[in-house]
C-alpha cells in the first residue's frame, strides 16, 4: 500500500503540505505510537496519505469535467480550512471552529516565518485547480481562498504589524468567547481554558520580545485594552468555575492557570506602560505612507476602487449632502426657531438645526433602555415592510460593551460564531453612563433620538446583527462567514441606513433625514481622513476642522474618530466604498429585473452570497 501512495505523489511541494498538514495534526490523533499502536498508526497515517494524496496530487487543470472539479475543489476547501484553523488557532474561537481552542500559538519569529511558509504551501496548492472550470459560486471561494492567504502573507512580512502594533497580543477576547459562548457544557469550556492558559506567560514573553519601535498610540490601546481584559478573569469565571462539576485536582489547575495568565497580562500592560513612561523612547510614527496603504486597501477591500477613486468621490459627494441638507434646515427653521433670522452662511443654518435636533436625547441612566426598544421597533418594520424573509425570534442582545473591547468605536456588532451556528448575536455599547459629564454629554448629542436610530439600523436590524445572522443561517460556504469582506459587511450596513428611510423609518421626518445626511457625511469622511491622515500626512487640526465645521460633529465624536484613525488603516473607506458599491449594483439588478424586480428579492439574493466581496457578488447577481 504505501508503495501504491507513493508512486501517486509526483509533487514535490504537495508533498511537503502533506507531511506538513499530517505531522502538525499528530497530537491531535490521540494515539501513543508504542507497540501494537504503531501499526495501528501507521495504517491510519497511510489512509490519509491516500485519501490526502487522491485529492492533491491530481492535476485538476486537466479535467474538463465541472462536477469532478467542484468536487475536488469542495474536498480541498474542507481540509484547507481543517488546516488553516490549526495554524491559526485564535481565529478558530472567533468562528466557532471547537477544534483547536485550547492551542495558543506564541507569536515568536520562528511562528511567523513557520505562517509564511504555510501561505505559501496551501497557494502553490491551490493554483493547481482548474479556476475555469469551476461553478460561479466556487470561483468566489477560490478568489476568497487566495486573497486570505496572499493577505496573511503580506500582513506578516510587509506590514509586520506584529512588530509595532502591541494590541494584536491579548488573550481575553478568545477566552471570553470559551467562557460565554454555549458551544459546549460548563465543565468542558473550563477544562478547555485551563489548557489555552498554561503557556500564557510564554505568550506575553514572546509578544513583548516581537515588539520592535511600536507606535505610541498602539502601545497605549493595548495597555489599556489588557487590563480591561482582566476582568474576564474575575468573579464571573469564579463563581463559573465553582458552580462546575470539575474535580478538586482540575480546579486547582485552572485557578492556577488563571493566575497564570493574569500575572502574565499585568506584566505586559506594566512592560508598555515602562515605554511610555520613557520620556526619551522613540516611537514609530503611526502613518503607514501612501505605498502601504493602497496595498492594505487591495488586500483588505477587494474593491474596484482605487483609494485615489474613492477619496475623490468622496470630497465630490460631500457638495451634494450640503445642498440636501440646506433645504432641509431651511424648511425646519420656522419649527425651531420660529421667525429669527437665518444666519447668511449656509453651514451656519444647517449646524443651528441640528443643533436643535441634538439637544433631544435621552437621559445618561436611560440611553441603554432606548437603544433595546428600538431593536424591537426595527424587527417588526422589516417584517411588516415586507423588506426581509427574517425571523424576528432570533436573538440579537443588546449590551454593554465588554471592556476589553472599548477604546475603538462607540458601537459594535458581534456575530454568532459561523461554525457554531447557536448562539446570541450581539449589540454592543460602550457604556455613556460611565463617561466623565463633559464627554457624557457630548456622546449623547452626538447619538440623540434620532441618529441612535440610525445607529440601532447601522449596527443591529437590518444592519450588522442581521446580516450577521444571514451570513450563519443562509450562505450557502461556510468560507463566506469565517473569511468576511469588511467592504460588504460595512457597506451594508450604511445601506440599510438609506434604505429603511427610504422604505418610510420616522415616517419620513425632516429629523431622520437631517441625521441621515449626517451620518453620509461621518461616512464619506471617514474616507477623507483615513487617507489624509495616512497617505498626505494632514496634521490633527485639519481633520478635527473637517468633522466639527465641515461634517458638524461633536467635539467628542471627533476626537473619537481622530484617535480611531490614529490606530487603523484602510478600515474607515470600507463603509462609503461598500455603499456605493450596493447601490450601483441595486440599479443594475433592477434594470435587469424589470417588472419582477423587488426590494425584498434583492435583498434576500444579496445576502445569500454571505460575506463576500460585492465585486464577486455583482458578478453572479448579473450573470
Amino acid at each position: 500500500m504505501a508503495t501504491e501512495v507513493t508512486k501517486k505523489i509526483n509533487d514535490s511541494g504537495i508533498m511537503a503540505i502533506l507531511f506538513f498538514y499530517i505531522c502538525k495534526n499528530l497530537k491531535h490523533t490521540k494515539i501513543s505510537i508504542h507497540c501494537a499502536s504503531k501499526i495501528h498508526f501507521m495504517r491510519r497515517l497511510l489512509f490519509a496519505l491516500a485519501i490526502a494524496t487522491t485529492i492533491f496530487s491530481c492535476d485538476t487543470k486537466t479535467e474538463s469535467n465541472t462536477a469532478d472539479v467542484d468536487k475536488a475543489f469542495t474536498t480541498f476547501e474542507d481540509v484547507f480550512l481543517d488546516a488553516y484553523w490549526k495554524q491559526y488557532p485564535a481565529a478558530s474561537i472567533e468562528i466557532g471552529y471547537g477544534k483547536y481552542y485550547e492551542d495558543l500559538s506564541i507569536p515568536d519569529s520562528a511562528y511567523y516565518a513557520n505562517c509564511i511558509a504555510f501561505s505559501k504551501q496551501w497557494t502553490d496548492s491551490l493554483n493547481k485547480m482548474n479556476f475555469d472550470k469551476l461553478s460561479d459560486n466556487n470561483k468566489i471561494s477560490f478568489n476568497i481562498i487566495k486573497n486570505q492567504l496572499a493577505s496573511d502573507t503580506w500582513y506578516q512580512a510587509v506590514f509586520k504589524q506584529q512588530e509595532w502594533d502591541p494590541s494584536v497580543f491579548n488573550i481575553s477576547g478568545k477566552c471570553y468567547y470559551i467562557l460565554t459562548q454555549p458551544y459546549a457544557p460548563l465543565d468542558e469550556r473550563l477544562k478547555t481554558l485551563s489548557k489555552r492558559l498554561e503557556n500564557a506567560d510564554a505568550y506575553y514573553v514572546a509578544a513583548f520580545k516581537t515588539l520592535h519601535n511600536p507606535t505610541k498610540e498602539h502601545t497605549e490601546m493595548a495597555a489599556s485594552q489588557n487590563e480591561g481584559g482582566l476582568t474576564v478573569f474575575g468573579k464571573d469565571l469564579t463563581d463559573s468555575i465553582n458552580a462546575s462539576h470539575l474535580t478538586d485536582a482540575e480546579k486547582a489547575t485552572l485557578t492556577a492557570n488563571v493566575a497564570k495568565a493574569v500575572a502574565a497580562i499585568k506584566g505586559y500592560a506594566a512592560s508598555l506602560k515602562g515605554i511610555l513612561a520613557d520620556k526619551n523612547y522613540s516611537f514609530r510614527n503611526f502613518r503607514i505612507g501612501k505605498k502601504l496603504f493602497e496595498e492594505k486597501f487591495g488586500y483588505d477591500l477587494v474593491t474596484d476602487f482605487t483609494p485615489q477613486q474613492i477619496y475623490d468621490r468622496a470630497v465630490a459627494d460631500k457638495k451634494m449632502y450640503y445642498d440636501h441638507m440646506y433645504h432641509l434646515a431651511d424648511s425646519m427653521w420656522p419649527k425651531y426657531f420660529a421667525s429669527q433670522p437665518k444666519p447668511k452662511d449656509t453651514l451656519s443654518i444647517i449646524q443651528s438645526v441640528i443643533d436643535k435636533i441634538s439637544m433631544q436625547h435621552p437621559a445618561p441612566e436611560h440611553f441603554f433602555d432606548s437603544l433595546v426598544s428600538q431593536v424591537h421597533q426595527l424587527k417588526k418594520f422589516v417584517v411588516e415592510k415586507k423588506l426581509f424573509d427574517f425571523d424576528t425570534s432570533y436573538p440579537i442582545v443588546v449590551r454593554l460593551m465588554p471592556e476589553y473591547a472599548r477604546g475603538f468605536a462607540a458601537a459594535s456588532a458581534e456575530f454568532t460564531p459561523p461554525y457554531q451556528k447557536t448562539g446570541n448575536t450581539y449589540y454592543n455599547i460602550d457604556d455613556i453612563a460611565a463617561y466623565p459629564a463633559a464627554k457624557r454629554e457630548g456622546a449623547l448629542q452626538e447619538e440623540n433620538n434620532w441618529a441612535s436610530q440610525i445607529l440601532s439600523i447601522h449596527e443591529a436590524v437590518p444592519g450588522h446583527c442581521m446580516q450577521g445572522i444571514y451570513n450563519n443561517k443562509k450562505s450557502p460556504d461556510v468560507l463566506r462567514s469565517v473569511f468576511q469582506n469588511g467592504t460588504m459587511i460595512e457597506g451594508w450596513a450604511v445601506y440599510t441606513e438609506q434604505m429603511m428611510i427610504e422604505q418610510g423609518w420616522d415616517n419620513y421626518s425632516g429629523e431622520i433625514q437631517m441625521m441621515q445626511d449626517k451620518w453620509k457625511l461621518r461616512e464619506l469622511a471617514n474616507v477623507i481622513l483615513d487617507y489624509d491622515i495616512q497617505c498626505l500626512d494632514k496634521p490633527r487640526e485639519d481633520i478635527i476642522k473637517l468633522l466639527t465645521k465641515e461634517c458638524f460633529q461633536t467635539m467628542a465624536q471627533a476626537e473619537e474618530k481622530y484617535h480611531r484613525a490614529t490606530v487603523s488603516q484602510v478600515q474607515l473607506c470600507s463603509y462609503y466604498s461598500g455603499y456605493l458599491s450596493i447601490m450601483a449594483l441595486r440599479d443594475e439588478y433592477k434594470k435587469k429585473m424589470g417588472d419582477k424586480y423587488s426590494l425584498k428579492d434583492f435583498h434576500e439574493a444579496f445576502l445569500s452570497f454571505g460575506s463576500s466581496p460585492v465585486k464577486y457578488i455583482r458578478e453572479r447577481m448579473l450573470h
